[in-house]
């Protein structure tokens, strides 16, 4: 299975979701199945009919039954489903793709949103919902600066870019991206403060 450290290879958008969700499970303490219980949950909140249609367990609700073995049973199937799609042994419906990508812990989903948006030459982005989270946003577009300038370094050693610093490239795509995305959000968040702030004005007859 390829990961997201062989990238350059991957070709189509299934092969970009799996490396992402493989290198988190590889990555973290997280396993497949804690993803597989996160993709269901996300599957029941964004698209909670077609989940329904397909069978998807709600863990939740199960909790809430009580029943042990509705709860294994459910957990084991829907595991194995979502091997296949992690193995590529069954290729990924396109109703599962926003919450397979939501699914992921932060870090890999803002990197798995980059890497998705650079294929059409945009940048991606989340959305803003609280101050919380923007004050995180701040955090972590300060530390993806630190890293820029840590891996620019090495490519402005010699004042030029040049293919001698090939093997330094790759990340500092990565990284360069990661500050568009930060400052993006951010952007966004203050726009919409000065907006929200500004008294509507009255069309004067």
């Amino acid at each position: 299975m390829q990961t997201s450290s062989s990238r350059h290879t991957v070709q189509t958008r299934d092969q970009v979701l799996v490396a992402h969700a493989a290198n988190q499970i590889a990555r973290t303490s997280l396993s497949q199945d804690d993803f597989a219980q996160a993709l269901s949950r996300e599957l029941h909140l964004s698209c909670p009919q077609k989940a329904i249609a397909k069978e998807v367990p709600d863990f939740a609700a199960l909790t809430l039954q009580n029943d042990v073995s509705d709860f294994v049973r459910a957990t084991g199937r829907w595991l194995k489903r979502v091997q296949r799609w992690l193995s590529g042994d069954q290729e990924m419906p396109s109703w599962l793709e926003e919450s397979w990508v939501n699914a992921l812990e932060p870090e890999f989903r803002d990197h798995c949103l980059n890497e998705l948006a650079s294929r059409h030459g945009l940048t991606g982005a989340r959305q803003m919902t609280s101050d919380q989270c923007a004050n995180k946003s701040f955090g972590a577009l300060i530390r993806a600066l630190g890293d820029v300038i840590d891996t620019g370094s090495e490519v402005f050693d010699d004042q030029v870019m040049c293919e001698q610093d090939l093997p330094h490239l790759p990340a500092f795509v990565e990284q360069c991206r990661q500050v568009e995305a930060k400052a993006g959000e951010l952007g966004r968040k203050a726009e919409q403060l000065i907006k929200d702030a500004r008294p509507s004005l009255k069309s004067i007859a």
